[in-house]
């Protein structure tokens, strides 16, 4: 399938298609995310579980319930039927809980109550089952619309937990989808974003700053992770991991797979920086270099900065999702190697 092609198609039907909500954008980018962490080759396919959407979803959301000034908690649907209880409204409940409880994000959260982060997935599960994932392939009203992400035919309004059961409570991506959207990626996640942008925008009757929307939409949850930067001040010996000199003063907690492409809050995926560095760097991928650098960082090690705080490591999923990413850039693209410094990618996979 041509990624260019996938990606056309999935424009036009969003931009067609009739969104009541943005769990569809969510869903969607769940989708990309998967498949960037989950590389297969070009004309296979792919079972996404869809309890890995559903958590996908929920961390997608999770920034998304803070307050927003004085607009308070930002709308992400029309207006519900009294009494409905909305995605939003079970990600913003949940949040709430566990920050009484000293856990200020998903990672710790998922760390710290496995049996509720287990149902409250399984909810959320059914939830996507009746509702985006059986949404997402049409443009709304009656008509069918045609299935070119995956067969749907069995999900409907009234999906229920026997026939979730029956399918493994997984779609299958036809062959060829997850390799397309992988390298379609770059350029669909930055529309969805936009349209989620948009859609906030159209929900709430106020006003909203679009730079400062943006920012608080998709930013990663820079407070959360820096509840890290002492144990990985000590780890690094107090140098920044990117240019190795002493950090003194204000110091940055840094995604290195950036947040914006594969949100992945594990320490796996973290270092401490000093802000000219993560500054300069912003959104952009690193040279594959400074990726191996961080892989190859003792387990031991980082299990004993992220034990203190009840936080993953996450190291499987930082391995695929780089080779996912790299695989899906093409050669000739910009990767950043210092403030100012790029090199061009020349293909090399993250082993």
């Amino acid at each position: 399938m041509d990624p260019l092609d996938l990606g056309d198609r999935l424009a036009q039907l969003m931009a067609t298609g009739r969104r009541v909500s943005t769990y569809k954008l969510a869903t969607l980018d769940a989708l990309v995310q998967h498949c960037l962490e989950n590389p297969v080759f070009d004309d296979v396919g792919l079972r996404v579980p869809i309890r890995d959407l559903a958590s996908r979803v929920f961390e997608a959301y999770w920034p998304q319930v803070r307050v927003f000034g004085e607009h308070g908690v930002l709308r992400q649907n029309e207006q519900s039927r009294a009494g409905t209880v909305t995605v939003v409204d079970t990600v913003r409940s949940l949040r709430s809980g566990a920050e009484q409880r000293g856990l200020f994000s998903v990672a710790q959260f998922k760390e710290a109550a496995p049996h509720e982060w287990a149902a409250t997935i399984r909810r959320l599960s059914i939830t996507l089952a009746q509702q985006p994932l059986f949404a997402l392939q049409r443009t709304g009203g009656r008509e069918p619309g045609t299935a070119f992400l995956y067969d749907d035919s069995w999900l409907s309004k009234k999906t229920t937990v026997s026939s979730l059961d029956a399918h493994d409570w997984s779609i299958t991506l036809f062959a060829g989808v997850p390799s397309a959207l992988a390298r379609v990626s770059p350029m669909l996640q930055p529309v969805l974003q936009q349209w989620w942008v948009d859609d906030v925008q159209r929900h709430n009757s106020a006003e909203l700053e679009i730079p400062d929307l943006r920012a608080f939409l998709f930013d990663a949850n820079r407070a959360g992770v820096a509840r890290l930067a002492p144990g990985l001040r000590e780890f690094q010996q107090n140098r920044c991991f990117y240019c190795k000199r002493t950090l003194s003063g204000a110091v940055h907690v840094d995604h290195v797979l950036p947040w914006s492409r594969v949100a992945i809050d594990g320490v796996r995926n973290l270092v401490l920086t000093d802000p000219r560095c993560n500054g300069d760097k912003l959104a952009t991928l690193p040279v594959v270099d400074h990726v191996q650098d961080v892989l190859a960082r003792s387990e031991v090690d980082l299990q004993a900065v992220a034990a203190p705080l009840r936080w993953p490591v996450e190291t499987e999923r930082v391995r695929n999702a780089a080779r996912g990413l790299y695989r899906s850039t093409g050669s000739g693209s910009p990767l950043w190697r210092a403030p100012g410094v790029y090199d061009f990618h020349d293909g090399t996979a993250v082993p």
